[in-house]
């Protein structure tokens, strides 16, 4: 017989994540992956020390100003040289419009060539379907924000003038695909929160495999999301699969957990918790800078 065609080898395709079976409780599944995996353990997982603001920029490379989680306390935050300006939520404190348009007039001040900005659970305006909950009910957590009429808030994005706001969409720039989305496991009734699984899973299986730098607000479990207080890990065990199994980014810039400011890698992403306000919500940690290599081109 004569022998068939040689088998074509296809590129690998990247794993389906599936909910884990410690979602809902991540301190645990912290505790339990380290012990029998290792899995958040040195060498390949560790801290890295931010980079000084004034090191010169090696040519050929995108320097990515990241920040988070400023809550309308901009007027202090001393913004270092850079060419992409990254804003991973929480830029006001309830969403109201007059502090939305006061963060995008001091957008409008910054230098950078292009701006990405997402939304975090302060920014209640945004989530349409919390904000329809929130006026039918007399909800006192939020008095001010449940006294605005649609009208106020319905068309509120369009406050964003002075950058490209990402929610669950993705944008090319400069060659690196960026992908943004606001949604983070439940925390008191706030806004984009979502139940740990397949809710939130079913958000991040939206992002594409290809995706350069991934903004999200909370931060994956196990990297700059510990709680001292409540001694709790409190990130997103399917958003660590979803960018550990199949997303593999680059960058990716999250806040939310004031108290987990820094950066660390697993060898293959680098992790950055780009908080700017403290536990106490003072705005005293520096935006953080990376760079990187300019995609090649391909003919």
């Amino acid at each position: 017989p004569t022998p068939g065609p040689p088998a074509v080898r296809s590129a690998p395709v990247p794993t389906a994540v599936e909910v884990d079976e410690y979602s809902t409780n991540p301190t645990q599944a912290f505790t339990f992956y380290n012990i029998n995996q290792g899995r958040f353990q040195p060498p390949h997982v560790h801290m890295v020390d931010p980079m000084p603001h004034d090191t010169p920029k090696p040519p050929g490379y995108t320097r990515f100003v990241c920040i988070s989680d400023t809550h309308s306390r901009t007027d202090s935050i001393q913004m270092p040289y850079g060419d992409v300006f990254i804003h991973a939520g929480d830029f006001t404190e309830l969403g109201l419009p007059s502090e939305v348009k006061k963060f995008n007039d001091w957008l409008g001040t910054l230098p950078y060539d292009i701006k990405i900005v997402i939304a975090g659970n302060h920014e209640l305006t945004f989530d349409q379907e919390f904000m329809a909950d929130l006026i039918k009910q007399d909800f006192y957590y939020f008095p001010s924000a449940s006294k605005l009429k649609p009208e106020n808030y319905e068309n509120v994005q369009s406050l964003l003038t002075n950058c490209i706001y990402l929610q669950d969409s993705d944008v090319t720039v400069r060659g690196f695909k960026i992908y943004g989305s606001p949604w983070q496991p439940w925390y008191y009734g706030w806004g984009f929160n979502l139940p740990r699984g397949q809710a939130l899973l079913d958000k991040w299986n939206q992002i594409p495999d290809n995706t350069d730098i991934l903004v999200t607000h909370c931060p994956p479990l196990g990297f700059l999301d510990w709680v001292p207080k409540k001694m709790q890990r409190v990130g997103c065990m399917e958003l660590l699969n979803t960018v550990q199994r199949r997303v593999q980014p680059k960058l990716h810039v999250f806040g939310h957990i004031h108290e987990g400011y820094g950066m660390m890698t697993d060898g293959t992403t680098t992790f950055v918790n780009a908080s700017a306000c403290t536990v106490n919500f003072l705005p005293m940690n520096a935006p953080i800078v990376f760079d990187l290599p300019n995609p090649g081109r391909t003919t």
